[in-house]
């Protein structure tokens, strides 16, 4: 079983600058403050596991990689 990804990532528009959680293409939240962000995307992945965090810089570069759960080997 693969891990299903949750990703933190930030995009500016012209209205507003924000940190967005998304999962499977779809935004699940949006938030002005980054640690905000992580903090609800790792609930998110924490009740779905297992499953991975991918926390993003300003700059799109990877900041971190928090798994949670296990995944069974064969």
């Amino acid at each position: 079983m693969a891990r299903k990804r949750y990703t933190v990532e930030f995009r500016f528009s012209p209205d507003s600058m924000t940190w967005l959680v998304r999962h499977a293409g779809k935004v699940l939240v949006r938030h002005i403050r980054k640690r905000d962000a992580v903090s609800d995307g790792a609930r998110f992945a924490r009740a779905d596991p297992p499953s991975m965090l991918l926390v993003r810089r300003m700059d799109g570069s990877e900041q971190e990689r928090r798994r949670y759960g296990r995944v069974r080997r064969k």
